[in-house]
């Protein structure tokens, strides 16, 4: 057995090992509700993948393990593939005007390197003026980021001057307490024709009537599984929450007409199906945080999402239905960004086909 086989072997069980444990066993990890040991265990997983092939190699050279697991590449090679298809075939339009978006290598933490993402897209069922929407997400309250970082975010959405401001989650962390904050971050900024809110998973885990409380004290409105419907320009404009799988209730699709648009808001992207299928016209999510952590010219590594990598961040338009996930502006768990700067979407919406 020659060191070159050994290497060899070390390297296709180091690389199949990191595949499935990005694309499938954390993703499953990522996806379950907090506990005390889950940073624990995805450490300890992540150690004894890379610590075990690297032994594993070295020792035994091409055995019967290393084929089986040059096999389970190629299948995630095949799924990166069908990923990066997909994206393409469902990436919507780029940004009108972007500030602050340019990565710098030398530059790799943007925990707080805020970014103001514009979009214009135009739907046929909608027949007013422009609409415009201020999105933001995941503030994460948690007393890691100064105050005077969320009240930037705020003033942000005032200086774009929205119609509707819409807030889709995760405004705590573990900690509930630090909801009584909200009125003060975010009250003095609201949406000509309303502001609106649901919950995130977060804000159910530590606990949602504080969060529903602060939300309502800063003078949003909060959805939960239900729905607002609005004359707008005088045609009906339906926003709809669904707080799935995490909410109290179980989401119902709102009734809905043929000239109404209806906006949804969606903690999580993974709702996109159910949400077309609906009918609504437009999604707002967030949950992901674009991954929090990204790799230079690839990506994020990893997303709390069963779909993987598929909705990281961006604007897709999924079976004609526009779909805006936004990186958020907080940060949870690991305590700063690499290579992901916290951003707030402006949608504007326009009449045409």
């Amino acid at each position: 057995m020659s060191v070159l086989e050994q290497i060899l072997a070390m390297f296709v069980l180091w690389a199949a090992g990191m595949g499935l444990y990005f694309f499938l066993l954390n993703r499953w990890v990522l996806f379950t509700r907090d506990f005390g040991a889950k940073p624990l265990i995805m450490v300890v997983t992540f150690a004894a993948l890379t610590l075990g092939s690297v032994w594993h190699g070295w020792q035994s050279g091409f055995s019967p393990l290393v084929w089986g697991a040059l096999a389970l590449l190629i299948v995630e090679l095949l799924g990166e593939l069908r990923l990066h298809g997909l994206r393409r075939r469902m990436a919507g339009t780029p940004p009108v005007w972007q500030e602050n978006v340019a990565e710098q290598l030398t530059q790799p933490f943007t925990t707080q390197t805020l970014a103001i993402r514009r979009y214009e897209i135009r739907l046929p069922q909608w027949h007013g003026p422009r609409l415009r929407i201020a999105h933001v997400t995941d503030f994460h309250l948690n007393g890691v980021l100064p105050d005077s970082h969320y009240r930037l975010v705020m003033e942000r959405v005032r200086q774009a001057e929205p119609d509707l401001i819409f807030l889709t989650g995760d405004y705590v962390s573990e900690e509930n307490e630090y909801a009584a904050q909200l009125p003060e971050l975010i009250g003095d900024v609201h949406g000509r024709l309303g502001s609106f809110a649901i919950l995130g998973n977060h804000d159910h885990w530590a606990g949602s009537p504080p969060v529903v409380a602060g939300l309502r004290a800063a003078g949003f409105q909060t959805l939960e599984n239900g729905f607002q419907t609005l004359d707008i320009g005088g045609q009906s404009v339906t926003i709809c929450g669904c707080e799935d799988p995490w909410g109290a209730t179980q989401w119902q699709p709102p009734t809905r007409s043929e000239n109404t648009l209806v906006l949804a808001l969606s903690h999580t992207a993974d709702n996109i199906y159910r949400l077309a299928k609906a009918g609504a016209q437009v999604v707002f999510s967030g949950h992901y945080h674009a991954g929090q952590w990204r790799l230079p010219w690839i990506g994020p590594l990893m997303l709390p999402s069963r779909f993987g990598r598929r909705f990281a961040h961006g604007h897709f338009v999924v079976r004609g239905t526009h779909l805006f996930v936004s990186a958020g502006v907080g940060i949870t768990r690991i305590p700063f960004r690499i290579y992901c700067r916290p951003d707030i979407f402006i949608v504007d919406i326009l009449p045409g086909a």
